[in-house]
C-alpha cells in the first residue's frame, strides 16, 4: 500500500521543511544583554547556589537554584538562621518595610557578633543534658535565647 517512494518522499518534504525552519533560526540568532548574578549559601537542607540573569531592559530575567543535600552539623545552625534571616530581609527591604528591615538588620548583627559565644553555649549545654544537670541546661538555654534574639 505505501510503496518506498511514497514513504520517503513523505519525509522527505518533512527534512526539507525543517531544514528551512533551521536556516531561519541560525541565520537570525537571537541574543539577549544583561546582568548575571551569582550567590552561594548553606542551610538546614544543603549547599546551594543561586543563579539569577536580568536583561538590560528589564522584560527578561531568570532565576535558578541548585541544592546539594548535604548534611550539616549542629555548629552551623546559627548560620544557617543568619542567612534564613538575611533572606527575609531582602524580602523586607524589596517589599518597602523599613521598619521591620531596620529591627531584623540589627537582630542579624546581634546574632554575627555572639556567635562564638552562642556555639559555646550550646556545647556546654549539650553536656550538662549529658550529665543531666538539668538546672544549669536551662540557665544555658535562657541564656542562648536571649543572644538569639
Amino acid at each position: 500500500m505505501f510503496g518506498k517512494r511514497k514513504f520517503n518522499s513523505f519525509f522527505g518534504d518533512f527534512d526539507s521543511m525543517f531544514n528551512e525552519l533551521n536556516s531561519m533560526f541560525n541565520d537570525n540568532q537571537f541574543y539577549v544583554t544583561g546582568k548575571r548574578k551569582v550567590e552561594n549559601g548553606t542551610d538546614n537542607n544543603g549547599e546551594w547556589t543561586k543563579e539569577s540573569f536580568i536583561s538590560d531592559d528589564g522584560t527578561y530575567s531568570v532565576t535558578t537554584i541548585v541544592r546539594s543535600n548535604t548534611l550539616q552539623s549542629k555548629s552551623t545552625k546559627t548560620d544557617d538562621k543568619v542567612e534564613s534571616l538575611k533572606i527575609e530581609l531582602e524580602k523586607l527591604v524589596e517589599s518597602q518595610e523599613f521598619e521591620k528591615a531596620v529591627e531584623l538588620r540589627d537582630r542579624i548583627k546581634n546574632l554575627e557578633v555572639n556567635q562564638d559565644k552562642i556555639n559555646k553555649l550550646k556545647s556546654e549545654l549539650e553536656e550538662s543534658i549529658k550529665k543531666q544537670d538539668f538546672e544549669t541546661s536551662i540557665k544555658l538555654r535562657d541564656e542562648i535565647k536571649k543572644l538569639e534574639e
